[in-house]
């Protein structure tokens, strides 16, 4: 579609067609979601809080914001 999902259609417009772009939508791009190591669908943010187009994230496995080891948050900008 030639742009990122908005924040409201979400990582789901890569699974299902968003409300208005069934004609112009080719997916599904992906079979299912993913999901992190936790079992929980990855996060989704656009435009991105660090300096991204977008950001794809999990919060760890507390599900709150930060946190160190297992509950650190781990996402596309940690990604070199």
């Amino acid at each position: 579609n030639y742009r990122y999902p908005t924040q409201g259609q979400g990582l789901d417009a890569l699974v299902n067609a968003p409300s208005g772009a069934e004609d112009r939508w080719n997916g599904p791009y992906l079979d299912s979601m993913p999901l992190d190591p936790w079992g929980q669908i990855y996060r989704y943010a656009y435009p991105s809080t660090h300096d991204r187009d977008f950001d794809v994230f999990t919060l760890g496995a507390d599900q709150q914001e930060n946190g160190e080891g297992a509950d650190q948050d781990w996402g596309n900008w940690n990604i070199q």
